[in-house]
Parts: C-alpha cells; sequence; structure tokens
C-alpha cells in the first residue's frame, strides 16, 4: 500500500512538472502583461502601440548606457515596446567598456538611444515615450524629404572635406534621411516646392534682391528657412528679419570663459538653452561658436508671430560693437556701449506654419568644429523641428499617484495575524496530520 501511494505521489509530481512546462513554452511564445496602476504608468499610449503594430520592417534599437538606474529605467520601457512587436528589438552596450562601437555610431554622451530601420538612423537623449516614438517614426517614414543648401554667394560647399566645408554635416543630414542638394537662385528664381529647408550657411557675398524676393515668398508661403549669418555679413536680410520679428548685432561675441575649454575669447561658450522649445528641450551640452554676432528677438512683434531665443553665452561674455578695435587686438568691455552677457546667439521665429531659425555663426557645424561637444546636436535638433510633419506626436508623462492604504485596528490585526501565524500555522498542522497517517501505513 504505501509502495502504492509513493507512486501515485511521484506521478502527480511529474504530471504538476509537466503543466508547468506546457505553460512555460506558451506565455514564452505568447506573453501577457498586465498593468495594475491607476495611471497605467507601465503601458505605452495608444499611439506608440498603433505605431508599433503597423511596423512593416525590422527596428533595431541600442542603448548606450552605463549600469545603473538609468538603464534600469529604459530597459523598462524598451520592453514594453518589444512586447507589442516583434519587429522592435533592442539591446544594451556599455560605452566604457565597448568604446569602439560607441565610436562607430558617434555616442559623445552617456545614457544615448540609436534608433535604426534600413539606412535611416535616429540618436534620442531622452528616455520618454514621446522621444523614441517620435524618432520612431521618422525611421521608419518611407521616401526622403530634400534639404537645400544655398550657394553661389561664397557659403560653406557641402561636398568640401576641408576645414571650412559642410561635408560632414551633410554626412550626418543623410544618414538621418535627407536628401542634400545645392541651389542656386540664380538660375531657378524660386526655392523648389520639394524643399522641407533651406539653409543658408555662411555667404560672403551679399544676395542680390530678385533672391531675397524669392526667399521672402518661400518663407511666407510656409516655408522653413534657417540663417547662419556671421558677424558684418547679412544686412541685405533685415527686411526678412524684421518682418519675423528677429533683430541682428553689429557685433561680435567675446567670452573670456572660452579659455578655461583651450580656446580664445572669439571662441563663445554657449551653456544655457531655452528649456520650454523643443529644439532645445532637455539639451544640456556645451557647444562653441567661432567669432559668432548676437542674435535676438524684437520688442515690436506684430501678429502672429512668436519669436524666442534658443540659446545664450555665458555671464563672462559680451558683445563688443567697436569692431575697428577689436580688429586692432584692443578688447575691453565698455559698459556704454557693449551688452553684458548673457547674449543670445540663436533665435527662432514662427508665423503661422512658416518658421525661420538665426544663428549668429555659420562655422560652428564646419568640419573643424562640428564634433565639438553638443554642436551637431544642436544643428540636427534645429534640423529635425523644422522638417517635422503632423504624424509626429505629442504623449503626456505618466504622472506617478501615491496611493496610501489606511487600515483600522482591526484590519491591522487581520493582515498581520492571517499571514504571519494562522496560515502557516495550519500549513504546519496539515503537516502533522499527513505525517501522522502515512506513519499508520
Amino acid at each position: 500500500m504505501k509502495r502504492y501511494i509513493e507512486i501515485q505521489i511521484g506521478l502527480l509530481i511529474f504530471i504538476f512538472l509537466g503543466i508547468l512546462i506546457i505553460i512555460n513554452l506558451i506565455f514564452s511564445r505568447h506573453r501577457l502583461r498586465f498593468d495594475l496602476t491607476a495611471t497605467k504608468r507601465y503601458s505605452l499610449s495608444a499611439q506608440t502601440i498603433k505605431v508599433l503594430k503597423n511596423l512593416k520592417r525590422p527596428v533595431k534599437v541600442i542603448g548606450f548606457f552605463a549600469t545603473g538606474a538609468e538603464r534600469d529605467k529604459a530597459k523598462e520601457l524598451l520592453e514594453e515596446y518589444s512586447y507589442q512587436s516583434s519587429k522592435f528589438k533592442y539591446t544594451f552596450i556599455d560605452p566604457d567598456r565597448h568604446p569602439l562601437e560607441a565610436k562607430r555610431y558617434g555616442i559623445t554622451t552617456y545614457n544615448t538611444i540609436v534608433i535604426s530601420c534600413g539606412e535611416k538612423e535616429e540618436k534620442v537623449s531622452s528616455t520618454t515615450e514621446e522621444a523614441i516614438t517620435n524618432a520612431l517614426i521618422r525611421v521608419t517614414r518611407p521616401g526622403k524629404k530634400t534639404i537645400y543648401f544655398l550657394s553661389g554667394h561664397g557659403e560653406h560647399p557641402i561636398d568640401d572635406i576641408g576645414k571650412d566645408g559642410y561635408s560632414q554635416i551633410k554626412e550626418a543630414l543623410s544618414k538621418q534621411g535627407y536628401e542634400i542638394k545645392d541651389l542656386s537662385l540664380f538660375q531657378t528664381g524660386k526655392v523648389p516646392k520639394d524643399a522641407a529647408t533651406l539653409i543658408v550657411a555662411g555667404p560672403k557675398k551679399s544676395l542680390l534682391s530678385g533672391e531675397i524676393k524669392a526667399l521672402s515668398n518661400y518663407l511666407n508661403n510656409k516655408g522653413r528657412l534657417i540663417l547662419l549669418l556671421d558677424p558684418e555679413s547679412g544686412s541685405e536680410f533685415y527686411p526678412i528679419l524684421k518682418e519675423m520679428g528677429v533683430k541682428l548685432g553689429k557685433d561680435m561675441i567675446i567670452d573670456k570663459m572660452s579659455s578655461l575649454f583651450g580656446g580664445d575669447y572669439l571662441m563663445p561658450v554657449v551653456v544655457r538653452y531655452n528649456s520650454s522649445h523643443p529644439v532645445t528641450k532637455d539639451f544640456k551640452l556645451a557647444c562653441f561658436f567661432i567669432m559668432a554676432r548676437s542674435v535676438w528677438p524684437s520688442n515690436k512683434v506684430e501678429g502672429n508671430i512668436g519669436v524666442e531665443t534658443l540659446a545664450w553665452t555665458g555671464r563672462s561674455s559680451w558683445a563688443e560693437t567697436d569692431l575697428s578695435a577689436l580688429k586692432r587686438g584692443s578688447v575691453g568691455f565698455d559698459e556704454k556701449r557693449d551688452r553684458p552677457g548673457p547674449i543670445s546667439v540663436a533665435t527662432v521665429s514662427t508665423k503661422g506654419d512658416s518658421r525661420l531659425v538665426v544663428f549668429g555663426d555659420s562655422d560652428f557645424i564646419s568640419n573643424t568644429y562640428l564634433g565639438l561637444s553638443g554642436n551637431k546636436d544642436l544643428f540636427l535638433n534645429t534640423i529635425n523641428w523644422l522638417t517635422e510633419e503632423k504624424d509626429l506626436i505629442a504623449i503626456p508623462p505618466k504622472e506617478i499617484k501615491g496611493t496610501p492604504l489606511i487600515l483600522t485596528k482591526n484590519q491591522a490585526k487581520i493582515i498581520f495575524w492571517l499571514p504571519v501565524v494562522i496560515i502557516p500555522g495550519l500549513i504546519f498542522v496539515f503537516g502533522i496530520v499527513v505525517y501522522s497517517r502515512r506513519k499508520r501505513l
């Protein structure tokens, strides 16, 4: 009899283990997840789930994180993405242990996520659902948008690999899926209809009145324009700037803080950003401009124009107005003529669907200086904001609410006695009964 019971028990254990194995196999292929939090803290938004369900091609995601809380947070979020789509695959790389991989992807800061699909690639420095989903939309969007660089006035050539060329920023934009072209308004007379953005990069010769009119018409017709204007140039753009509420300084920025970074006083350090604008939101990298001028919002803005500064230099800088003295090597702050820092060096203006961004320097994205700290990231952020479409989404952050559990005196006693005393006691008694019966057999 004893032998028979042992066989039955062994058979039941075998069946139980078999059931567990089958259940494990089922759930390994068909995962089930439940979010029981009140604010659905661990669930993706309906917009993100829709994007993931409609993925047609595989998406590769690499998180460059060192071990720590930020990596755990990113992994938790990316796991939700991969749960919704088998085409979304992610992995993590420690940039300290694998510096060659970090260099291969152009990683300059920790906690950067690289999202790629085919030849398109996006970098995300914010571990939020909104940032990751919008990058996912951009890399999976079919077709290419065209960015034009104006030529014919001594601008930085986009194919020049020399120190003043723009070949590296052209390559960076191409990696993000943009098509890059030169534009000569001498030949076309107008900006092409397929222009997602037009960039005027440091012209050394003045544009003709007909070209300025073509740029004005483009901007007023929902155009997206970037002006990179060095000191002592660009006076022909004053009518466009005035119409968009932007002022261009007749000065050059001096910054003594630059010496701390190995530069000279004509290389102002940009350390403060507009945290409320999409271009510079969560942007924390220092940028280095080279022989820059001030650009700031006008106090007299009419109509539906919105103008705001994107970036400022530090408090140790000032806008030097005596350029002739500066050329002679005489540098000094004159409180009657010069403006003290912080100095605005980048300004954005919107008028309906038209968008204008003005930088007081064109050299900061040249081949020589593009790799300095956040220079490339700042410019790419600007391009992505200018060229975004309506399918990019806004997802508010999940609110984490505390839900305290308030117990009565009797409820507290039950919670203590039930799991701590009663249940363990019942298990102990049950074990004694089973042992006694088996001993009798």
